[in-house]
């Protein structure tokens, strides 16, 4: 039941309190890697009976299963307002940009079941129920311009227009909340598209030797010219610089984020560091966030970068105990906290 703002606000920031107490992250997170089977992660994450499915479908139950939780555990913390703030609808819009990337693929392969998708119920971009036209699912919405069933060498340039259409989406409606919670969080949406760019443009310039030209045309950019752009504007500054040349890294505004430097030794840029690194920060930030603007719309959405976090802590634990990975490793990806002796 929908109430007015101020108890809204009083209301959600006490229940998302709650839940992340009791959410798998911080230091709760090697709770994940301490078990010894999927069904034992299983029973950890929902305390309940564990499904009699083979090993390689229970770890993907449980992985769709703890999205599904935190979609529905979300929708229900922004149903409480009456109208919700246009950047909390947008959030959840993630998953509709997810769902038609997964629509487009299996159109495309003339599958005749729409694809497993989350539910973001009323607030959704798509009309699902009109499945399999492409053409009414989307009609009369943002992304009525997706309505046709893709061929195979379209739906990387589809896919990735609805990654630009997202990213500009959050930020405009990042950019309508006003006043220190607004700033905060849009400051914190725009550096994290910019990591986002840089790790894109390291990979694509490291892994595939893809030339600058190149790694330009796959970045996520804003809506102004993309030459004064500022989500490309870090990829942009680093795209010549050779990932093995420490005196140059070394003077970039995120070098406490690169991988460690010994004297004498040879070094090269570890983009899963820095990944690893900036995700930790990111969180980090969200969790002060959530406790410096209480009753306002900024703890609903830090509770949702860090329960965002607790799924790829999941799956990352999920993905361990499937492929008898090392532990360490795993924890190391997760960036969950060292425990300290002493």
């Amino acid at each position: 039941m929908a109430m007015d703002k101020s108890a809204a606000d009083a209301y959600v920031y006490a229940k998302a309190s709650g839940i992340l107490a009791r959410s798998f992250v911080g230091k709760r997170a090697r709770e994940l890697f301490n078990v010894h089977s999927l069904q034992e992660l299983w029973s950890l994450v929902f305390k309940g009976d564990v499904p009699v499915i083979p090993e390689a479908l229970l770890a993907r139950e449980l992985e769709k299963s703890a999205e599904r939780r935190f979609v529905s555990e979300y929708r229900k913390l922004i149903e409480n307002y009456e109208k919700p703030d246009d950047v909390l609808i947008s959030l959840l819009h993630f998953y509709d940009y997810d769902n038609m990337k997964e629509i487009g693929a299996a159109l495309c392969f003339n599958e005749k079941e729409m694809p497993e998708i989350a539910d973001t119920g009323p607030y959704a971009l798509v009309d699902y129920s009109k499945w399999p036209d492409i053409r009414e699912m989307t009609s009369g919405g943002p992304l009525s311009w997706y309505n046709s069933v893709p061929a195979i060498e379209e739906q990387q340039s589809n896919d990735y227009r609805m990654d630009c259409q997202y990213v500009n989406e959050l930020l405009t409606s990042a950019g309508k909340i006003g006043g220190a919670p607004g700033k905060a969080v849009l400051e914190l949406f725009t550096e994290k598209f910019q990591m986002e760019n840089v790790l894109w443009a390291l990979r694509l310039k490291i892994f595939y030797r893809m030339d600058n030209d190149e790694v330009m045309e796959h970045l996520a950019y804003g809506s102004g010219a993309k030459e004064k752009d500022l989500l490309s504007s870090e990829a942009r500054k680093i795209l010549d610089w050779d990932p093995e040349d420490w005196e140059k890294w070394r003077t970039w505004k995120y070098s406490d984020l690169l991988n460690p430097h010994d004297e004498g030794a040879i070094w090269s840029l570890d983009t899963r560091w820095l990944s690893n690194s900036y995700n930790a920060r990111y969180v980090q930030k969200a969790y002060r966030l959530f406790h410096q603007h209480p009753f306002t719309v900024c703890p609903i959405i830090c509770w949702y970068i860090i329960k965002r976090h607790e799924l790829d802590n999941i799956r990352t634990a999920s993905e361990c105990l499937r492929l008898s990975a090392s532990v360490e490793d795993a924890m190391v990806v997760a960036g969950v906290p060292e425990v300290k002796n002493g």
